[in-house]
């Protein structure tokens, strides 16, 4: 059998939902049926050499942010006259927009874009001029994807009129993801909270959509009904030297009660300390986060954005967007669940992720979906 030779672009390699994705599906795609290679638009961050340890080549087109560049367009045609791709597919709009423009120029392959989060409300004015404008050549790819049928309704309500129009949700890693009974007592002590203090955590960027403002107001809300409850933030700006941030937890009267943790690289093991995840976000498309906490056994709390609601299912709590009296009261609501009941929800987590939002049923779903797609042609 033939590889099936795939060219996925990206506007960066660093620890976004789409990015975070895309090196977990390169990971399951069978190397006998796939030959695939990476392009970043800028230089590569922190999940560039988790790429690179896969065997996977990695290369960049060297873009500065915001800054459109006819020689990165002609760099994009070399690579792709080079590698000869089957599938070129290309991850969020600016990626989608250069995609196009390079594969048209370049070479005969099957054009893909992959879609998510739309919500255009807080993005600069060249972020809006790319997604009209794609809108606008939306039937000019092979095929479009979303990773949710949120993602998909709204830009169809943006103009995108694709000819295919494909919703193929992401997948955790299950063996990765998985409840610790001694990870979570490791990181309880690193964290200083004792094995009986209720936890609850958001695992996010420092990013207005993530609304870490809303949780913050949610937990002190949360005090009031169970003072003895902590919380964890973890993330890229979640940590001591972001004043903003730092500001926010004061006015809430939260001093001591929040644990600024920063980025880290170990997901699995922070979301096994906690006993609810919360997804506050103003925005999601599919809410990775709270996938990943299921499946270690951690129920969730979040608001009704994207999938989120699908994904959590009856595992969970979800409430309207802004309504933070309601999230308080579903994070206080998990994290006073008795042993027996906290027990059987986790268990309900975790088989639903097994079941219905696993990484190898997600791969399985992309390799079907290019071999088919590459078959057409």
């Amino acid at each position: 059998m033939r590889q099936l030779r795939v060219l996925h672009l990206i506007t960066a390699v660093e620890t976004g939902g789409a990015e975070t994705f895309l090196c977990r599906l390169l990971s399951r795609l069978p190397r006998e049926r796939f030959k695939s290679r990476v392009v970043s638009m800028v230089r590569p961050g922190h999940l560039g050499g988790r790429i690179r340890a896969q065997g996977i080549p990695l290369a960049t087109l060297g873009m500065r942010r915001g800054l459109p560049s006819v020689g990165a367009v002609r760099k994009l045609m070399e690579m792709l006259q080079d590698f000869q791709p089957d599938v070129v597919q290309t991850w969020l709009h600016h990626a989608d927009l250069l995609g196009l423009i390079a594969t048209r120029l370049a070479v005969e392959s099957n054009l893909v874009w992959n879609l998510r989060n739309s919500r255009l409300d807080d993005a600069p004015w060249t972020t809006r001029a790319v997604v009209w404008t794609c809108a606008r050549l939306s039937r000019l790819p092979e095929a479009v994807l979303t990773n949710s049928e949120a993602a998909r309704d709204q830009h169809r309500a943006l103009g995108f009129r694709p000819r295919r129009f494909e919703v193929l949700p992401n997948g955790i890693d299950c063996a990765e993801f998985r409840p610790d009974p001694e990870v979570r007592a490791a990181l309880r002590k690193e964290f200083g909270v004792s094995p009986e203090t209720p936890l609850a955590g958001m695992l996010a960027r420092y990013a207005p959509m993530k609304n870490h403002a809303g949780f913050l107001r949610a937990a002190a809300l949360v005090l009031k009904e169970l003072p003895e409850a902590r919380f964890l933030l973890c993330g890229t700006g979640a940590s001591q030297v972001n004043r903003e941030l730092l500001a926010l937890v004061e006015k809430n009267g939260l001093r001591g009660k929040v644990i600024l943790a920063g980025y880290r690289q170990d997901a699995p093991r922070v979301l096994n300390a906690l006993d609810a995840l919360c997804v506050p976000s103003t925005c999601e498309s599919f809410p990775n986060a709270a996938a990943e906490a299921m499946s270690c056994g951690v129920p969730c709390a979040v608001t009704d954005t994207g999938d989120a609601a699908r994904l959590v299912g009856d595992a969970g709590r979800v409430v309207p967007p802004g309504d933070e009296p309601a999230l308080a009261g579903a994070l206080a609501g998990l994290l006073a669940l008795p042993p027996d009941q906290r027990a059987a929800l986790a268990a309900r987590c975790r088989e639903r992720i097994e079941t219905r939002f696993s990484l190898d049923a997600a791969a399985r779903a992309y390799a079907d979906f290019y071999e088919g797609l590459a078959g057409e042609r």
